[in-house]
């Protein structure tokens, strides 16, 4: 018997669902990273934060929606159970209305979520996206390519917001409208302090970034090179050294991967990123 219970206040829910997710910390550095983000602003404009215990008030659980994005979804059950909870789940949103695209979670997760859906609803699914996820202690000595790192600064406001849409365009995600890049792109650079380029003879030529803390780590996201600089060793360069800064103050670095795409992962593995766990999105349609 499972039950889910809806939470306004992400400090109240990430108290009560903190050391489920801190069992195996950079697994869950998602769900960890955006509470944290909820907490200290106002980014995440109202998030559905889902408590999902069993009948004697265990947390066994949480699913998490910044709407328009996935349901993050992390569970300790066993497949029945799995099952008893999409029920309270269609449940839910049959009664409130809300509507969500599709799961992100841990693979075998993520797969029985969309199988007991979609079996209960008669919808059907595609494979957004076969995840990996990476966990950094130590980089790696591997050589650089010619150039330095750089933190993003306000002229380069106009080029990092079109290397957001280039990004979104390349992995699948929720595409921006120029405008809103350009919002996103000011935001980060004015709020975010771990926003760097890799910058060869005074041109930018890669990106990455380091975001969404959890209580040891940090993730690296948003790594992109433009195709005419590709495969000259950018995205190395600035990935080690982004993450040896980072490592500094956080015990370890995580990132998610594509699986379809092997360049970067051999990258990532090179410099010294270990896989923690395979993670898939799910649409539902």
């Amino acid at each position: 018997m499972y039950k889910l219970i809806q939470y306004k206040d992400p400090t109240v829910f990430h108290e009560k669902v903190h050391s489920l997710l801190m069992e195996d910390e950079a697994a869950n550095n998602l769900p960890l990273g955006l509470l944290n983000t909820m907490k200290t602003s106002d980014k995440y404009k109202d998030p559905l934060l889902l408590l999902v215990e069993n009948e004697v008030g265990t947390v066994m659980g949480s699913l998490i929606m910044t709407p328009p994005h996935y349901l993050v979804s992390t569970l300790k059950v066993e497949k029945e159970g799995v099952h008893e909870i999409v029920k309270e789940l269609h449940s839910f949103c049959e009664n409130t209305g809300i509507n969500f695209p599709g799961f992100l979670a841990e693979k075998e997760l993520a797969l029985q979520l969309t199988h007991a859906w979609c079996h209960l609803t008669g919808d059907r699914y595609n494979v957004k996206m076969n995840q990996r996820v990476y966990q950094l202690g130590k980089v790696n000595d591997i050589p650089l390519s010619g150039g330095k790192m750089i933190a993003v600064r306000k002229e380069h406001e106009e080029l990092l917001a079109q290397w957001l849409i280039g990004f979104v365009e390349d992995t699948g995600e929720l595409a921006l409208t120029e405008g809103e890049a350009l919002n996103r792109s000011r935001d980060m650079i004015e709020n975010e302090p771990f926003v760097f380029l890799w910058e060869v003879d005074g041109k930018p030529v890669s990106m990455a970034r380091g975001a969404r803390k959890t209580e040891n780590g940090i993730t690296v996201n948003f790594v992109y090179t433009p195709s005419e600089y590709r495969k000259k060793g950018y995205a190395s360069s600035v990935v080690a050294e982004l993450s040896r800064l980072l490592l500094k103050d956080h015990s370890f670095c995580s990132l998610y991967t594509d699986l379809d795409n092997p360049t970067s992962n051999k990258i990532y593995m090179e410099i010294g990123y270990k896989p923690v766990c395979d993670s898939m999105i799910i649409s539902i349609v």
